[in-house]
Formats: structure tokens, C-alpha cells, sequence
């Protein structure tokens, strides 16, 4: 049986269906939300001081770097990973969400922001990791779709913030969902050049080589760090650059990297096929490495907690 969600909220462990946050807090009228989501291997958090250290990164560019002065972030983390994983199969694993707010800031004063400090909202919840979601795609490839819509320029809004303002995202998914129900929304940017999907890094492997889109226009993903610092493990060269459709159609492999799949191979895009094989071999190269370096098959995992049959 999976595990119940499990929530802190403001300083208390409350029931899922307890949790409330105000109308008025700033994280709802303005999407002024700042959050990260880190899982775990063999009950422990991976890269646990990275994400916080992208959090604090995200919370200074906007101006909010002391906003978390007074809250442990890591003790909350802790205790809620403790109370979770008490009753958790050994062998399985979970993810952490954190998502914090400026707080209540409305409905005073309407026409400018406030100079008063406000209480923080501070949300973090613990659930079981959605391997149904993503376990086939590791023997079958994730599809990928070109929305309309385009990311934000990164003069206007930078992707290293790692915030729930997600509008583009949440349009480009219905868009891509519509198109087919197995992709995932791959986003250009105004030049054309590939960017992210709504949720996960994107590479593509040409000649043995891997490539992925120029650091200022894409999140600086936690998981896609891990993929160059495997590719340095492996001998296999590693590589940023503006990535087009051209490039991406003519690729011998592809894969999109998140902190719940960890890596996921691509088969489509456009619905034009990628490649011979899913996993392509270097693909399947760093999922064995990254495996062996959690000492969690990774894939295995999937297919055991989802009742994945090939």
C-alpha cells in the first residue's frame, strides 16, 4: 500500500486535508512560490545540499534572501523523512516538495507591495515517488512535442529561479497533451533553439557525444548536473550549445533528466523517431552508472512499485 501524503505547514505536521493557505498569501495572487523537490535512494536525501543551495539562489534573485533566516529547512526535512519512511518498504523510495511563499501580503495595500515583513509560508510535503507515471518509458521512450507557445526569455524571467510561475508551462502541456497523450511539452525559445520541458532538462547524443542547451536558458537542473558528472566518469564528451529540431531529428539518442526519474529516454519528437533502440547505449550507460553510484537500480525500483509488465 502506498504511503499517505504527509504535510508540514507553517510549523505543524498536519493532515493532507488540513492544510490551508490563505486567499490573500502572495504565492497565490502573484505566483511568488519558490520550490524545490528532492527524492531520496535507500531513504536518504540525493543532493540534498545542492537543491537547498538552489533554493537560497532562487530566493535572493528575488529579493528574498533573508526570508528563511529563522526557519530550518533541513530539520523539517528530516523529521518529515523520519515519520515517512518509519513504515516505508526498504526498498522503495519517495520525494520531498518544498514550496515556500513571502506569506500573506493583501488585502492591504492594494495598489503597491508592503515594506512590512510577513511570516513566511513555509509548505512541505512528503509522498511516494509516481513510478506508474514514468516506469514504461524506460523500455518504450517518453514522446516530446514543439508547443506554440515559447519559454520565457531569460532577460525577462531566469530559468535558474526555480519558482511555481508556470503559466507557459501549463499551456505548452495542454497543447502537447492534446497533440499526444504520451509527450511531454518541449519548449523553443525565440530563436528556436531548444529550452526544457515544463518539468525536466533535455539532451540529445550525436556520434557518441552529448549535448544539452546552453546554461542561461534552461534551469540549472540538479539531475542534469549529475548526467555531466557521470559523462566525466564514463570517458563520454559532454557538451552545452543552442540545440535546433535540426539537431535534435538527426540525433542518435535523446533523454529528458528529472529528480523523480532520474533520466528518461526519449523515442519520439514531433513524432519523428529517434533513434534504433531505447535505451540508446549511452543513455543506458548513465542510468547503470548512476544506479551503481545510489546503489539502487533505478529502473528496477520503477518496475517493482509500479507492477510495470513488460
Amino acid at each position: 500500500m502506498p504511503m499517505e501524503t504527509l504535510v508540514y505547514l507553517n510549523g505543524k505536521i498536519i493532515p493532507e486535508e488540513e492544510s490551508k493557505v490563505s486567499i490573500f498569501d502572495i504565492g497565490f495572487l502573484y505566483g511568488a512560490t519558490f520550490m524545490e523537490a528532492v527524492r531520496t535512494f535507500k531513504h536518504r536525501y540525493f543532493k540534498l545540499d545542492e537543491h537547498i543551495e538552489r533554493l537560497d539562489k532562487s530566493l535572493n534573485y528575488a529579493g528574498l534572501g533573508s526570508l528563511m533566516n529563522d526557519i530550518d529547512i533541513k530539520a523539517i526535512l528530516a523529521d518529515l523523512l523520519d515519520r515517512y519512511t518509519a513504515n516505508l518498504d526498504r526498498e522503495d523510495d519517495c520525494w520531498t516538495c518544498i514550496n515556500i511563499t513571502p506569506g500573506q501580503g493583501f488585502p492591504q495595500p492594494l495598489m503597491e507591495q508592503s515594506t512590512v515583513k510577513h511570516k513566511p509560508t513555509v509548505a512541505v510535503y512528503i509522498t511516494p515517488l509516481p513510478y506508474s507515471e514514468y516506469c514504461k518509458y524506460y523500455f518504450e521512450g517518453k514522446h516530446a512535442f514543439i508547443p506554440n507557445i515559447r519559454n520565457i526569455p531569460h532577460q525577462s524571467l531566469d530559468p535558474k529561479c526555480k519558482s511555481r510561475s508556470r503559466l507557459h508551462y501549463f499551456i505548452a502541456k495542454r497543447e502537447a497533451l492534446i497533440y499526444d497523450p504520451d509527450a511531454f511539452a518541449l519548449l523553443l525559445d525565440l530563436q528556436s533553439n531548444i529550452t526544457e520541458s515544463s518539468g525536466a532538462n533535455f539532451f540529445i547524443v550525436a556520434k557518441s557525444k552529448i549535448y544539452t542547451s546552453q546554461g542561461e536558458s534552461v534551469l540549472n537542473g540538479i539531475s542534469r548536473d549529475m548526467v555531466f558528472e557521470l559523462a566525466k566518469e564514463l570517458k563520454i564528451e559532454a557538451y552545452e550549445k543552442n540545440i535546433n529540431l535540426y539537431d535534435v531529428y538527426n540525433s542518435d539518442e535523446a533523454f529528458f533528466t528529472t529528480t523523480s526519474y532520474c533520466i528518461l529516454p526519449v523515442s519520439k519528437v514531433n513524432n519523428v523517431k529517434i533513434g534504433s533502440e531505447i535505451p540508446g547505449q549511452v543513455t543506458k550507460r548513465l542510468l547503470d552508472l548512476w544506479s551503481k553510484q545510489v546503489g539502487v537500480d533505478i529502473v528496477q525500483q520503477a518496475v517493482k512499485f509500479s507492477n510495470y509488465k513488460k
